[in-house]
């Protein structure tokens, strides 16, 4: 029988106890996970409460498209992400006529009181790639649960909460630097208003919002 020679058994004996650690795997680029952002938005309210007019006609209390200004905290990769906002704004205070389409304009608008109230919005939640649309911006589904102190001056301040949902669009401007612009549409069951501040013959409603915002966000 043919044996292998000596110094070849332990010349494969020594590669086979070459330790794992030194074999250099392939480098896999690091994600970032921590992400901070700017941004910019309004809102478009409807119902919060309701009552008729001196003639009989329905009407509207509503608060007024305030400028929305945040910031945010995102946390994960670019399938998955969670992301925290905060957010201020002054609303303005509207009357307008009850079933007035927004096509109108400002038609059957009686009344804006600017800067009425001052609200400050919390949301977290997360966001999921859904795809890439033709020519590179990635688009996103995004849902959270949001939290609003509203007040008012001479009126103790009240709080709402309820959810909201939608889509974004991201667009890379460098490696660390992606720009975004998001629609979302929000609910809260309860009113903003107190009852005992509203006109009499009005009564609260629960809060839709639909809102648009733009910014910026940079990978730490």
């Amino acid at each position: 029988m043919r044996t292998t020679p000596r110094p070849a058994w332990l010349a494969l004996l020594v590669v086979g106890m070459v330790p794992h650690a030194l074999v250099q795997a392939p480098e896999v680029p690091r994600q970032r996970a921590l992400s901070f952002g700017v941004s910019i938005g309004t809102s478009v309210f409807s119902g919060a409460a309701n009552g008729t007019g001196d003639r009989g006609e329905q009407l509207l209390f509503i608060p007024y498209r305030p400028t929305m200004f945040g910031v945010t905290i995102g946390c994960g990769g670019g399938a998955l992400r969670l992301e925290f906002t905060a957010a201020v704004g002054e609303p303005g205070l509207a009357i307008r006529g009850a079933g007035v389409p927004e096509e109108a304009g400002n038609e059957g608008l009686l009344l804006v009181i600017e800067n009425a109230f001052r609200v400050r919005a919390l949301s977290g939640g997360a966001s999921t790639r859904l795809g890439r649309l033709r020519g590179g911006p990635l688009l996103r589904g995004v849902a959270a649960v949001l939290v609003e102190r509203w007040t008012s001056p001479d009126t103790p301040a009240r709080t709402v909460a309820g959810g909201q949902a939608g889509f974004a669009m991201e667009v890379e401007l460098s490696g660390s630097l992606t720009a975004r612009a998001e629609g979302t549409v929000g609910f809260t069951p309860a009113s903003p208003f107190r009852q005992e501040d509203l006109p009499s013959g009005f009564q609260q409603r629960g809060t839709w919002r639909r809102s648009l915002g733009v910014g910026v966000s940079w990978k730490l």
